[in-house]
């Protein structure tokens, strides 16, 4: 969660065993720094495999630990980015296509938001969501493996993704506990790609490097 004025960021981590809240502060937007002023922590006994099984209990565990790190940090915490696990969580591989159509032909931020929208749109079975787009590859007018294409011209924008989705019944199970801890989940993320994104460089992902 970002707060606009302050620029805190707070994640929500409900795993099997225990459940983790943590405070960031921006310290400069551009390069992404954060300074962490909070932490929480609480046992949880109402998970199983990642999966809610005793919705109170898991409410109590979020609320402990959301608690301590609003009295650590000063921050009233309202809004979380929150965790997704369990073996109901799998990815597919997809590809999206746009023309630009802009008068200098110059790819931009709404055009790279278009592409991976484009990607997004496939069929999925009626109980499954998309948690999150991951862009890959990029290509234009035939060039590939480029890794951000803002600022660069050309005609025909293609993008690579993976696309991970979850059973919609979990995460309304998972969704039911966070109401009842009275915090509301803005964003979601995969606990596995939340730890590479945090611990790797971007040479590493590139590369391809395994985060046991």
């Amino acid at each position: 969660m970002r707060d606009n004025a302050l620029n805190y960021f707070v994640g929500l981590d409900i795993g099997t065993s225990a459940v983790r809240c943590i405070v960031g502060q921006a310290d400069d937007l551009d390069s992404g720094k954060l300074s962490i002023i909070g932490h929480g922590f609480s046992l949880n006994t109402g998970m199983r495999r990642g999966v809610p099984v005793h919705l109170d209990d898991v409410a109590v565990s979020i609320q402990d630990a959301v608690t301590e790190a609003e009295r650590i940090s000063g921050v009233r915490i309202s809004e979380v980015t929150v965790n997704c696990n369990g073996s109901h969580v799998s990815g597919v591989d997809s590809k999206g296509v746009i023309a630009i159509s802009s008068a200098n032909r110059e790819i931009s931020e709404d055009d790279k938001g278009r592409v991976e929208e484009a990607a997004s749109i496939i069929q999925l079975p009626a109980n499954r969501a998309i948690i999150q787009v991951f862009a890959k590859n990029y290509r234009l007018d035939g060039q590939d493996n480029i890794k951000d294409p803002v600022g660069m011209s050309g005609v025909r924008l293609e993008v690579d993704t993976h696309i991970v989705t979850a059973s919609i019944p979990n995460l309304r199970n998972l969704e039911a506990t966070l109401d009842k801890a009275q915090v509301i989940p803005i964003h979601r993320t995969v606990s596995a790609l939340a730890a590479a994104e945090a611990v790797l460089s971007r040479q590493q992902k590139e590369v391809g490097t395994v985060v046991l």
